[in-house]
């Protein structure tokens, strides 16, 4: 009984490493997630500068429509006065003419306004450009750290793995169909000590009976509030240096 509380108190201690090399793995760190923010509003600043000088240009494109078949309407006008007789009729037109002009002057304006304009967000547009190919080599080097980082990690937790398959295979198979249940019902934490009455799974105090049957017995009970499996902690923390024993008498036995 002793030992199949020390293998599978060795066995939470390699699911603990495991979950937590998982859980940094799903962390991103701090510098690479400032560099994704950064990359991120860039991107987000330069898409709203093409927007908006793609909605300028569409505008620019079709005044400039308009002002062509205004010039073509001034021709047009300008050819009729050849014609006219009447000096009201005659006054009128050329009104009509300076109206004309008048109207495609401030047209030209306006077509020139919105190409300073388009002129001044390109520049502002190549500047941010300029900037995200920055930023975005800041991330990719992040990116890459993290990644040679998060594979050290699974070339880790692979070795880990294999270490619990082997260790798993020494444990009877009722007991680990146990443990195992109870590690995912609970949070990752199958097995866990009790000291000074505290089941520090749950951190609940337990019967004094059943506290001192822990200390006599020297087995695994099952805490009445969490439902893990416990264990007198003194005794195994103080029993720990005997695991690799264990280990030599399992391969003695084997040969």
């Amino acid at each position: 009984m002793q030992e199949e509380i020390l293998r599978l108190i060795e066995l939470q201690n390699l699911d603990l490493e495991i979950f937590k090399i998982e859980k940094a793995v799903q962390e991103i760190p701090q510098s690479l997630q400032k560099a994704q923010k950064e990359k991120d509003q860039l991107f987000n600043k330069i898409e709203q500068f093409k927007n908006l000088i793609e909605e300028k240009t569409k505008q620019k494109n079709l005044f400039e429509e308009e002002l062509k078949q205004e010039y073509q309407r001034l021709k047009s006008t300008q050819a009729r006065l050849v014609q006219i007789r009447g000096t009201r009729e005659y006054q009128l037109l050329l009104r009509e003419i300076e109206e004309i002009k008048k109207a495609n002057k401030q047209k030209e304006e306006e077509i020139l306004k919105l190409m300073e304009e388009i002129e001044k967000l390109e520049q502002e547009k190549r500047k941010l450009e300029e900037e995200f190919v920055k930023v975005e080599e800041i991330f990719n080097q992040e990116k890459q750290k993290f990644d040679d980082y998060c594979n050290q990690l699974n070339l880790e937790k692979a070795k880990l793995i294999e270490q619990r398959l082997g260790l798993s295979k020494k444990i009877p198979a009722r007991l680990l169909r146990k443990y195992e249940l109870l590690r995912e019902r609970k949070g990752g934490i199958g097995i866990a000590p009790v000291d000074n009455y505290v089941c520090e799974g749950c951190h609940m105090a337990i019967p004094p009976q059943l506290y001192n049957e822990i200390q006599r017995d020297n087995r695994y009970y099952e805490c009445p509030h969490c439902k893990r499996l416990i264990f007198f902690k003194k005794f195994y923390l103080l029993e720990e240096s005997s695991e690799p024993a264990l280990e030599e008498k399992d391969a003695s036995s084997a040969s």
